[in-house]
């Protein structure tokens, strides 16, 4: 089923440009050959921002958030940002944005995600969700983002997600990355119902909104980079997860529910051809909003 879906994508749906990993194997090349140093020029603001509706974090993220404080004490600074501090920070970065789109979400969650890119873009750092914790401090793994592409001044990244998008529950930043300001520009154009409440947080400002305009994104002659860092290096060597999803309702269990059977039960052939349909379908529609978008830019 995902074999079909990957192929009508790769074939009817062209990257600007191909992606760039972050491997394990690169982590071991630079460990080991010790060019991780610092005196490797820093562009990444070492600035770890986390979320929450206020600062009471829920008991069963307690391990997670304090590994993230305690490893990265020394290299970061930490901000936890409340609600009533996401909405000062988006009425005072991006006032029309705020007036028009961001407090007209129907859900709290969709403000929690185009805020993320909001953040990153006017300061830069590193974004992650509470149920992640990590192994080591994350000071290594900026080093190296910024060591393989040392001539690059706009640096980002992202965890692979399956089955073949990214996340937005980590991402990586220099400030004033172009594809953060893509993110900015196009949630109004986004901001729909989608007929269900999870594909509507998804599509809107949620991970599908990012892995679309990732998708399109041009890399152009390395001035703005983005790596997807390959899930043993996003989850066996830097991080942990904890049970999160705390936005989740029953669609979205409902959705994932399918999804998870379709992977794993033997009659999903049965099944599987209307995937693809469906992936074009959405696929088509975001293709036609982002070209329309570029005609009256």
């Amino acid at each position: 089923m995902l074999i079909i879906c990957t192929i009508i994508y790769l074939i009817f749906f062209r990257r600007r440009s191909p992606r760039v990993f972050l491997t394990a194997a690169d982590v071991d090349k630079f460990q080991m050959q010790n060019n991780v140093n610092k005196t490797f020029y820093q562009r990444i603001p070492r600035i770890i921002h986390q979320t929450w509706k206020d600062k009471q974090v829920p008991e069963r993220w307690n391990r997670s958030v304090e590994s993230i404080r305690q490893l990265n004490a020394d290299q970061f600074e930490y901000r936890l940002w409340t609600d009533a501090d996401i909405h000062t920070f988006v009425r005072q970065e991006e006032p029309y944005l705020y007036q028009h789109t961001f407090v007209k979400y129907a859900h709290d969650i969709q403000r929690v995600d185009a805020f993320r890119y909001i953040v990153l873009h006017r300061l830069g750092g590193l974004y992650i969700d509470m149920d992640n914790g990590c192994y080591q401090s994350f000071e290594s793994l900026l080093r190296i983002l910024e060591a393989v592409d040392s001539d690059s001044p706009h640096l980002a990244a992202f965890p692979r997600t399956s089955p073949i998008g990214i996340s937005n529950g980590f991402m990586i930043s220099t400030k004033g990355h172009p594809l953060f300001k893509n993110l900015i520009s196009r949630l109004p154009l986004f901001n729909h119902n989608y007929l269900i409440d999870y594909l509507t947080v998804m599509m809107s400002a949620g991970p599908l909104y990012l892995s679309i305009n990732e998708f399109y994104f041009h890399q152009f002659s390395k001035q703005a980079v983005v790596r997807i860092v390959d899930e043993i290096v996003y989850s066996s060597i830097y991080t942990w997860h904890t049970p999160g999803n705390s936005w989740h309702g029953r669609d979205a269990q409902v959705v994932l529910y399918i999804y998870h059977w379709f992977r794993k039960h033997p009659l999903a052939i049965y099944f599987s051809p209307i995937l693809p349909i469906i992936f074009i379908v959405v696929f088509i529609l975001c293709r036609r909003r982002l070209r329309y978008r570029r005609k009256i830019s």
